[in-house]
């Protein structure tokens, strides 16, 4: 009888193919395993950063003297609430979106007359002039917004603001209840 002395094509083709199936499942497994850890560390992402802004918002909003803004909006102004007057100076925060980008702005009013004193916005000067504007601050605070609404009630200070993410083809939207405590 003859001896084996190896394996015949057939038997090799047959295990270079099975080879070929186990590593195009492992690698198959991977990338789906990436793809999903890359899509989750995207939404924990934007889940944080939209609380910790919509925390940031709802408090400030909670602190509030005035509203500015006639609601609903796609941005807000209003007077800061921190501080008393004579030790801090009149001045209004606003909340805005440019394209993506979501920005505070800090500012104050004054008469060209006296620069250096602090008005409220819509008080009017000996001739009838409204106030200038300063903005001291103007900077960027959260990215990837597509959406920023703000709704509800200035007199009684019952505010809802609705921010809508995305990134990566993931949108997240929260909303927010703001009950301010000191609107005039």
């Amino acid at each position: 009888m003859f001896k084996r002395q190896g394996f015949s094509l057939a038997e090799v083709l047959v295990g270079i193919l099975v080879v070929i199936l186990a590593i195009t499942a492992i690698y198959s497994i991977y990338l789906l395993s990436r793809t999903v850890k890359n899509q989750s560390e995207n939404r924990a992402e934007i889940v944080q950063n939209e609380r910790a802004i919509l925390d940031r918002l709802t408090r400030e909003l909670r602190q509030a003297n005035t509203i500015v803004t006639i609601l609903p909006a796609a941005e807000i102004m209003f007077e800061d609430g921190h501080g008393n007057l004579e030790a801090q100076p009149i001045q209004y925060i606003r909340y805005y979106l440019n394209g993506t980008d979501l920005y505070r702005e800090v500012s104050y009013y004054s008469f060209i007359s006296d620069p250096l004193t602090h008005v409220f916005y819509n008080e009017v000067d000996e001739l009838g002039n409204p106030p200038n504007q300063t903005i001291v601050e103007d900077r960027l605070v959260a990215e990837y917004i597509t959406a920023l609404n703000f709704s509800g009630t200035t007199t009684n200070g019952n505010i809802v603001i609705s921010l809508s993410f995305t990134k990566a083809n993931q949108i997240i939207t929260l909303t927010s209840y703001v009950n301010s405590r000191n609107l005039n």
